[in-house]
């Protein structure tokens, strides 16, 4: 683990010898589960660095549950942001997570996030990263490639097939942002899959539906932010359980057909037409508008409500000056 600052051994030793020595049961006692437990509960570097401290200690951390990989948790100290430090501190990043992952059992990762802005330069690199999650069947997948300033970089190319189940079945949550996304036509979809969030991808109208009809009809939420190529959300699928909808800032949008049994929409951005097909559930919207439309205000309070009989809370921001707007019949608020 020579890639890894982790401070001063010898500084945590002594601050572990100094404190007085206590009856009865001690924290070197416990068993090894729980342990594992306790450690998983720190940052990988600070587990890592408990190592020093007893013999029977040095490989525990190796059992960490919960890996969070980013710039903050990899660095200690300050970090310049500059153009000109990106790629360096790109490499330093990828080289740790590296000589972590190899080092780790490879066994009981519930949690395994990979945050900086990486590209598709490294793409083998990230791929080895994805099949370590999907070996540690890990549950929740995050990621996120997005950098803090404006990089010039081709985004990695993930291949979903990676992570259907033929390979993650244990996988629950996936979040994917600043990737390049397409749905191959042989991929297996998601058995166990629960919660999508995708940012800043290329992905189409096409594989969206293809994505979201391949979820085995337990999806409950799926969110979708800055996908400048998608024009029409197509989600009425009728094996969806799909309950929760977050949309923003896809400026391309122009239209959303929603799953009848989706409980809660949140939109922001322009104008859009909603055509469920049928009778939709919602008792929550909440959508942000970038200015006011004569149009979709008319659509919201005369037509609105012969789709959605069940809205209990209508929240609408426009930009322009404010007002609140009551409804007896619903709870509604709109801010303008």
């Amino acid at each position: 683990m020579a890639n890894i600052d982790i401070g001063s051994d010898e500084d945590l030793h002594q601050t572990m010898m100094m404190k007085p020595k206590r009856k009865g049961l001690q924290l070197t006692n416990l068993p090894k589960d729980i342990l594992c437990s306790i450690l998983s509960r720190l940052p990988i570097k600070e587990a890592v660095r408990t190592s020093i401290l007893l013999e029977h200690w040095k490989h525990l951390w190796r059992c960490h549950s919960n890996l969070e990989f980013s710039l903050r948790s990899m660095f200690p100290g300050p970090r310049t942001n500059g153009p000109n430090d990106v790629r360096p501190w790109k490499d330093v990043f990828i080289e740790r997570v590296d000589a972590v992952l190899q080092q780790h059992s490879g066994a009981g990762v519930d949690n395994i996030q990979f945050q900086a802005p990486c590209d598709d330069e490294h793409g083998d690199r990230i791929e080895g990263w994805v099949r370590f999650a999907t070996a540690s069947k890990t549950k929740q997948l995050i990621l996120d490639f997005s950098a803090t300033h404006h990089i010039e970089q081709h985004p990695y190319k993930i291949d979903l097939r990676l992570l259907d189940d033929s390979k993650s079945s244990h996988l629950q949550s996936i979040k994917l942002c600043s990737v390049s996304l397409k749905v191959p036509a042989d991929f297996k979809g998601f058995r166990n899959l629960k919660w999508i969030f995708l940012a800043d991808t290329n992905i189409t109208d096409g594989d969206l539906h293809h994505l979201v009809s391949n979820c085995s009809g337990i999806l409950e939420f799926l969110g979708i932010a800055g996908c400048g190529m998608l024009r029409r959300l197509h989600i009425s699928h009728l094996s969806n359980k799909l309950k929760h909808l977050q949309v923003y800032d896809c400026r391309l949008l122009q239209a959303m057909e929603l799953n009848f049994g989706l409980v809660k929409l949140e939109y922001r951005g322009p104008s859009v037409l909603l055509s469920p097909p049928g009778s939709l559930l919602l008792a929550d919207i909440c959508i942000k508008l970038e200015g006011i439309c004569t149009n979709s205000l008319e659509y919201m309070f005369t037509k609105l409500g012969h789709n959605v009989p069940r809205l209990e809370i209508l929240t609408l921001r426009c930009r322009e000056g404010k007002r609140w707007l009551h409804c007896e019949e619903n709870c509604m608020s709109l801010f303008i």
